[in-house]
């Protein structure tokens, strides 16, 4: 996670992949808001995009209210200032939902844009 201090610091699209999912898989919403640009979009599978941390952050609690499933992170692949992350979730029901999420950093290395696609 994050610590006060450092939530401003520059983040490598590595450790901020990390910083992401370890956030998520913790339900740390402090954490995994201070991941994002503070106009950054978020754009679910369905079209629907989210702008800004407010945005974000409201959609985001929604989930962890909910019985969100964890994500395994399946395989990675990375740029200079982007990455797409594959992953794979265990439903309540048993089944998988696979999906991808697809990170632009910006020019402070937060994420500036987010968008997921899933598998059908």
């Amino acid at each position: 996670m994050l610590q006060p201090d450092s939530r401003r610091r520059q983040l490598s699209i590595e450790s901020m992949v990390e910083c992401y999912f370890a956030a998520i898989r913790a339900r740390d919403i402090d954490s995994l808001l201070a991941l994002y640009a503070q106009d950054a979009a978020f754009i679910l599978p369905n079209g629907k995009e989210f702008r800004g941390i407010a945005a974000i952050g409201e959609m985001q609690r929604a989930v962890f209210a909910g019985a969100a499933p964890i994500p395994t992170v399946v395989n990675k692949v990375f740029g200079e200032n982007s990455a797409a992350i594959e992953i794979e979730a265990c439903l309540a029901d048993g089944t998988v939902r696979r999906t991808a999420n697809f990170y632009t950093l910006s020019p402070a290395g937060r994420i500036a844009r987010l968008s997921v696609y899933m598998r059908s």
